[in-house]
């Protein structure tokens, strides 16, 4: 009986060593287990973040959180989000040109824009917002392209205000880890309702 426990324990720990991968053997599991920089290479890590870096005031997590968490920017986050650039605003790396509430208080040829018959005018308002090009918040002079595909230049004038069509911009540039957010005062474009 003793005899028959330690046969089959024996046995039992044969096949359990014999059932692992074969050393000499090359299989593409193995072949990225063992060479981790390729898979590093192939899929850029993503960092976690904490729950207070999400939602503080001005997030720089991406210009969508920072637009979301700004006390400042209440209407153009519901236009930005009823538009079809709301995945755009928060994962492409370019620059957002945030009005501030202000600007849609003074100026109400908004009203309207988000009705779902407006929804081409809210896309190309939101649009002309996002520009494609900035690399980095310093030397923003220069001619752009929005999303409609507009150029768009960002000027000094001569009292030595940045502008960027009918927007001032307020010296505020944001690097976010996914995109700028440059806060304006004023629309860079006005509503074209045709």
């Amino acid at each position: 009986m003793r005899l028959s426990i330690f046969t089959s324990l024996f046995l039992l720990l044969l096949t359990s060593c014999s059932t692992g991968p074969d050393p000499t053997s090359s299989t593409p599991a193995q072949t990225e287990a063992d060479n981790p920089s390729k898979e590093a290479k192939a899929k850029p890590s993503k960092r976690a973040y904490t729950q207070e870096e999400l939602n503080r005031p001005y997030s720089t997590v991406s210009p969508w959180r920072y637009m979301i968490t700004s006390p400042d920017a209440m209407y153009f986050e519901k236009m930005a989000t009823l538009s079809s650039h709301a995945r755009t605003i928060h994962a492409s790396g370019h620059t957002l040109l945030l009005p501030r509430d202000q600007t849609f208080l003074e100026d109400k040829t908004w009203k309207g824009i988000m009705e779902e018959e407006n929804r081409e005018v809210l896309d190309r308002f939101v649009g002309a917002h996002i520009i494609k090009g900035i690399q980095s918040p310093k030397g923003l002079i220069g001619v752009y392209e929005d999303l409609n595909g507009n150029a768009v230049v960002i000027e000094t004038r001569d009292d030595g205000e940045q502008i960027c069509g009918g927007a001032r911009l307020l010296g505020q540039v944001v690097e976010t880890d996914n995109g700028i957010v440059i806060p304006v005062m004023g629309m860079v474009e006005d509503i074209r309702w045709d």
